[in-house]
């Protein structure tokens, strides 16, 4: 009788171990693609030196945490041990939350729950070599001031945005909406930004730093834009861009008022993207005049540009494929942003 009370403790103890464990241990389904997919200038690609660089790895055979509230975010994107942050609950805030990251993360979100509502995204001076993969990024109308940019990189290198949606809000083009999706600037290097989707903002994308008169800037950063969607952006989707090399191919912008704004030293190097609406209204470009510009297989023809056309090709840093125009705005169309299935890659 003794011997059966112990054993029907120990089966007991056992049953309890196993029902309190985290239910979310493991549990989420999420697109484990490491770096498959990966392009461009976060990629293995050189300098204008000839130099080469390591490619974006993000949290590759790091361990694997599942989170599901703000506070395990915070905790697991800092520091730089090498971790891969799944996202396996909608995280959301009433309030404007800063969440800081540091270095050797992949933050991806699962197929069913990757909604990340008033959480934005900051770097510090450790960051480097981290992927953003398979979110939505929701943001309140009244979070509208000037620096209240949900995903802002400001340092380090080796940074991977993929299959994000930055789904935006409504907004009065003349109003006083004063705040971005994305902005990557100062000394923020090596960023391929792919297969996402931009949409339903006054103000979209900064690259570079963010004002003129800047020359110790010149240079940085190196951006790839591939696969990406733009919608209802009033101005700068694909982006404002400043002092560094930007390479901006197969994307589709569709109802904007202005798409490409060149500014100060930019070297823009454009290739097979598609401008829907808005196209009409001749406000494609936005040039200052103080950058280089060139344009190769865009529908409607970039021809005439105020800034001088640029010598720099983007094939003297990188390999690549690139495809039609026509393909592009097909492929984003389907495909750009997060998923609940499965992630599809451009060329």
């Amino acid at each position: 009788m003794k011997k059966f009370s112990l054993l029907l403790l120990a089966v007991t103890l056992l049953l309890l171990t196993v029902s309190t464990a985290p239910a979310t241990y493991g549990a989420a389904n999420f697109p484990n693609t490491g770096t498959n997919g990966l392009t461009g200038f976060a990629g293995n690609s050189k300098n204008e030196n000839g130099v080469s660089k390591a490619a974006t790895t993000g949290g590759r055979n790091g361990q694997v945490v599942y989170v599901s509230n703000l506070n395990d975010l915070r905790t697991h994107m800092a520091g730089s041990t090498a971790k891969i942050v799944v996202v396996e609950q909608n995280i959301s805030s009433s309030s404007l939350q800063k969440v800081e990251f540091g270095s050797n993360k992949t933050l991806v979100g699962s197929f069913d729950r990757h909604t990340l509502t008033n959480i934005h995204f900051r770097s510090t001076s450790g960051s480097s070599n981290v992927i953003f993969q398979n979110l939505t990024f929701n943001h309140s109308a009244n979070i509208n001031a000037n620096d209240d940019i949900q995903m802002y990189i400001t340092s380090g290198s080796n940074y991977w945005i993929d299959h994000v949606t930055f789904s935006g809000h409504n907004y009065s083009s003349g109003g006083n909406d004063l705040d971005k999706l994305l902005y990557i600037g100062d000394r923020a290097d090596y960023i391929t930004i792919s297969n996402s989707k931009f949409a339903n903002h006054k103000y979209g994308i900064i690259l570079g730093h963010p004002n003129d008169g800047n020359s110790s800037y010149n240079g940085v950063p190196h951006v790839t834009m591939s696969n990406n969607y733009f919608e209802n952006l009033y101005v700068r989707g694909p982006g404002l861009m400043r002092y560094g090399f930007f390479h901006i191919k197969n994307n589709y912008a569709n109802n904007f008022n202005q798409a490409i704004t060149i500014g100060e030293k930019a070297r823009i190097y454009s290739e097979n993207n598609y401008f829907g609406a808005g196209a009409e209204k001749g406000g494609i470009l936005d040039d200052k005049g103080k950058g280089e510009f060139t344009d190769k297989g865009s529908t409607p023809a970039l021809n005439s540009p105020v800034s001088p056309k640029t010598n720099w090709r983007p094939s003297n840093n990188y390999s690549y494929q690139v495809e039609s125009a026509a393909y592009a705005r097909e492929f984003v169309t389907k495909y750009a942003g997060s998923s609940n299935t499965t992630l599809v890659f451009g060329k």
